[in-house]
């Protein structure tokens, strides 16, 4: 076995190839993965559009990767042929003050596979060993694979940054990929749940997942439509999945006095924000970047005991890459989609 299949970014804004490539090696320290699954989100079309300044072409994309170990490189121990394994995305460093203090997702000198680093879209990718969880075969690969990113970066930003507690309102603009996820970790932490969307059929799977409170923004008034299902108190923390000028504007908006909106999706490059009604009130705005390993395990475990059921729409062969790319840009998927390879 010397070559495999993969799928190649050559250049920017352009299709994906699919190429046969030499099936690389586990260097010291390393495990050579057979990926089972990798998820798509919308990062991998900022991708695409050449929007990344550390992604260099020609490359392999993929950043929510499951599969089984096939080849142990030296060193690695703990390890054995065929288990499954979730792929961490973020290689740290390990040694800067961000990684000894628990927020490797702030690495000063990160690297990350499906980003500075061939990722999961082909049949067979290297990872270092540190960066390979466990999980059980109870969970399909497709749900397997967006942990990493889908769930874990909901989970962080929903446990970690807006620090939901159960008696906390909140609020979810632009349910989908992501939202679907965070609805069931909301509901983990006892939050009311309050979601919006353009597409009946997505606030439909949010009331399905316990959705409290559905809101269409083509026809109603979002603002109006919050004060008056919390008779006025407004949300406690607001998540931006949308991540436009407009987007961050209206969650301030819906916002109660020393709210939080933590920001989750990213569109567009810049954003305005009114500064009085934000100072006086002692609104946050809080960005965030992926999750960091605690975060990666405590989804792994409640992915595995039911508690979190990761929602895939749909799942396409690695030779429709591009089709499901089309899909996602297009608007048609509904929620997180998945390589089957």
């Amino acid at each position: 076995m010397n070559k495999m299949k993969a799928a190649v970014l050559k250049q920017f804004h352009q299709d994906l190839c699919i190429e046969e490539i030499p099936v690389p090696s586990p260097k010291r320290g390393e495990v050579l993965v057979k990926v089972r699954a990798s998820g798509l989100c919308g990062t991998d079309l900022h991708i695409q559009n050449g929007r990344l300044a550390t992604v260099k072409t020609p490359y392999v994309p993929g950043h929510e990767t499951a599969g089984e170990v096939w080849e142990l490189g030296e060193g690695v121990t703990g390890f054995e042929i065929g288990d499954p394994v979730i792929v961490a995305i973020d290689i740290l460093c390990n040694t800067c003050r961000f990684c000894t203090t628990g927020r490797g997702n702030l690495c000063t000198r990160l690297v990350r596979l499906g980003f500075e680093r061939n990722g999961g879209h082909e049949e067979f990718m290297t990872a270092p060993a540190e960066n390979l969880f466990k999980f059980s075969r109870k969970v399909p690969f497709e749900k397997a694979a967006v942990i990493p990113d889908a769930v874990a970066c909901m989970y962080h930003a929903i446990k970690n940054k807006g620090q939901v507690r159960a008696s906390d309102k909140i609020c979810i603009l632009g349910v989908g990929g992501l939202g679907f996820q965070g609805i069931q970790i909301a509901r983990h932490f006892g939050a009311e749940i309050f979601c919006t969307s353009r597409k009946d059929q997505k606030l439909e799977i949010a009331r399905q997942f316990g959705a409290d409170h559905t809101i269409n923004t083509d026809r109603e008034n979002l603002f109006e439509r919050i004060r008056e299902l919390t008779i006025g108190e407004m949300c406690d923390v607001v998540f931006d999945n949308i991540g436009t000028d407009f987007s961050i504007q209206a969650g301030l908006d819906i916002c109660r006095p020393g709210g939080k909106v933590v920001m989750v999706g990213y569109e567009e490059e810049s954003f305005h924000a009114g500064y009085q009604s934000t100072a006086m009130k002692e609104k946050e705005i809080i960005g965030i970047r992926g999750s960091n390993r605690r975060d990666l395990v405590e989804t792994i475990r409640l992915v595995e005991k039911g508690i979190l059921d990761p929602y895939i729409f749909k799942t396409y062969p690695l030779d429709e890459i591009n089709r499901a790319m089309a899909d996602l840009r297009s608007g048609k998927s509904l929620g997180r989609t998945v390589l089957l390879i």
